[in-house]
């Protein structure tokens, strides 16, 4: 596989990201200024595809390698493999993520990417070279929740009786502590899926995944630990499964780099989460006005 990638030199950024907006376009600009010297090929999905106004313009103008996806030619390429009634995507809109790193790893024949959330993920520090240097060495990297080392775990029984054995020990030399691993900002080994690549071993990947839905069968919808655990299933996928398939994953140095809640009602949280080099606003919408003013202020940047 790996004399036949012709790909082999540049770094694939992929994830599924709303649409092409003001934003994305920040973001797409932040990535690629921070590191100059990285060739990055973006393969991304796209929610609202047909989604265009005069920042989509400025995306396409950028100097940038990108091929943008739809959903519905992810569900093309999964039902090349499976029986697409089976698992309702758009019940778990995360599974995207988990479907394009498959094509990337069996189509494309990358072997490391960047996953990268669309507009959330914010570089707080000019000195990113800890992360340079994963990215330039393809290095498996994740950043801690320090709040909520629980944030990878919910496929972790699952995972554990695929390999039939318990994988915590598996990870144990590079993250001995079970650290929680996020994944809107993380470099993964590609090869994960090399597990996965037949038939049978695409069905037994989604096979992993809870489709039901946000939504119970009263109509009500999921909370609290019900809710966690569909959430962060996908980040599950890629926190254990990256440090399984990698005895070289790094976590970044906590000190420098974690993932610290942004929640406004919470006194001290968006200014201890902005001690951090890189800053990830995770959880529901609305976001914290902090993201929108930083973002702004990046834009406003020359």
């Amino acid at each position: 596989m790996e004399k036949q990638n012709k790909y082999m030199n540049k770094i694939p950024v992929s994830r599924l990201w709303q649409r092409k907006s003001k934003y994305e376009y920040v973001v797409l600009k932040q990535l690629i200024e921070a590191f100059p010297k990285i060739q990055f090929d973006f393969h991304i999905v796209l929610d609202q595809s047909d989604y265009s106004d005069e920042w989509t313009e400025k995306i396409d103008a950028l100097p940038i390698n990108v091929t943008y996806y739809t959903r519905e030619q992810m569900h093309e390429y999964a039902s090349n493999y499976i029986d697409g009634d089976k698992f309702d995507f758009k019940n778990f809109i995360h599974s995207y993520h988990i479907v394009i790193g498959h094509y990337l790893r069996r189509v494309r024949l990358f072997d490391y990417m960047l996953t990268y959330d669309s507009y959330d993920v914010i570089f707080n520090d000019e000195d990113l070279s800890e992360v340079e240097n994963c990215l330039l060495n393809k290095i498996p990297f994740g950043i801690i929740e320090p709040l909520n080392s629980g944030c990878d775990k919910a496929l972790y029984q699952n995972l554990c009786q695929i390999f039939q054995t318990d994988i915590s020990k598996i990870i144990a030399p590079q993250n001995p502590n079970f650290l929680g691993i996020n994944a809107g900002f993380q470099g993964v080994n590609l090869r994960m899926f090399d597990e996965f690549l037949s038939q049978s071993g695409f069905a037994t990947m989604m096979s992993l995944f809870d489709f039901s839905g946000v939504y119970k069968e009263d109509g009500t919808e999921k909370w609290g630990a019900e809710r966690t655990y569909y959430d962060t299933q996908e980040q599950s996928f890629y926190g254990l499964l990256n440090q399984v398939y990698s005895p070289n994953f790094l976590v970044l140095d906590p000190n420098k780099y974690y993932f610290h809640p942004c929640w406004e009602d919470t006194p001290g949280y968006i200014e201890k989460a902005m001690e951090s080099k890189i800053v990830h606003f995770t959880g529901h919408a609305p976001k914290a006005k902090k993201l929108y003013e930083l973002l702004d202020k990046k834009l406003n940047q020359k």
